[in-house]
């Protein structure tokens, strides 16, 4: 009985001061982060134009103590901003998130004292990472599905007479990554004063950002362009024999996932509708059988 009393009060006061530590860490957050007007007016704010946030500036004081290196997630988290998501965030404050997640997921063993529960704060930690993971994964997917349609506008553009460069710029006005990536290696362009298409010797920016991000078919594609623009007189009809192929392509593939649809069907069903439809019927069988023994 006393040691039963001891034991819930000692429960009391972990969950008490985990609860207002994350309180507290909380207000220190919303301090930190909120605008405050009279003070900008000023000029005494806490935030000053560029100063990184406290999530950043936490973030970068845990990614110091790794033992590895971010950059696949710095990858992610740009896929992920070219498709619109994320947007202003950055690896840091990522890293704070899952800090902060696990943190609050401590309290889970505190009130459940399990061997099992401990589970909980790793899940909440990695949350965030496989949010991005996901948002990243699907972007690639959809930059990899725009590529028909890109090469059908730019196709369409250098046929109307339009520079392959003003077909690009008119190509990076549509919706989506794949458009994203093309803004990208344009900027790249202005900015470090190369072209955006191979030139003699000189390699575009348009194929290096096309080979950096790590697809197959973004990188022919890439290579693909670079190649037709550099044709002089004929790149309309290269720009149009591109676009062909592409999509003929594209409906190969996705003949070959429809095709694949009902293995991928006949799997989902097995598992989450026929197996346990078996536990359901063999558990009682078998706690039978046992108990018989």
């Amino acid at each position: 009985m006393m040691s039963s009393f001891i034991h819930t009060g000692l429960t009391i006061t972990m969950v008490g001061a985990a609860s207002y530590a994350v309180y507290a860490l909380a207000k220190l957050i919303i301090a930190a982060v909120q605008p405050n007007p009279l003070a900008e007016y000023l000029g005494t704010g806490k935030q000053k134009q560029g100063q990184p946030s406290l999530g950043d500036r936490l973030g970068a004081a845990i990614v110091q103590q790794l033992p590895f290196s971010l950059s696949a997630w710095e990858i992610n988290l740009r896929w992920a901003q070219r498709g619109g998501e994320y947007a202003g965030r950055t690896v840091e404050q990522v890293i704070f998130q899952s800090a902060l997640f696990g943190g609050l997921g401590i309290l889970y063993p505190l009130l459940v004292p399990a061997p099992v529960s401990w589970l909980a704060p790793v899940i909440l930690a990695g949350l965030p990472f496989i949010r991005l993971r996901s948002a990243a994964k699907t972007m690639r997917l959809r930059a990899e599905q725009s590529v028909p349609e890109m090469a059908s506008l730019i196709a369409a553009e250098t046929a109307a007479g339009v520079s392959p460069e003003e077909a690009l710029m008119q190509a990076s006005k549509l919706p989506g990554p794949l458009a994203g990536l093309v803004r990208e290696a344009i900027a790249q362009s202005a900015y470090l004063g190369i072209p955006a298409f191979s030139h003699a010797a000189r390699k575009g920016a348009l194929r290096t950002a096309f080979e950096d991000s790590g697809i197959a078919a973004l990188r022919a594609f890439g290579v693909q362009l670079d190649v037709a623009a550099s044709r002089g007189v004929d790149v309309s009809q290269r720009m149009s024999e591109i676009s062909s192929s592409l999509a003929a392509e594209y409906r190969q593939r996705l003949a070959r996932k429809t095709e694949q649809l009902d293995t991928s069907m006949t799997v989902a069903v097995a598992m989450f509708y026929f197996a346990p439809m078996m536990g359901l019927i063999l558990l009682p069988l078998l706690y039978e059988a046992m108990h018989a023994l």
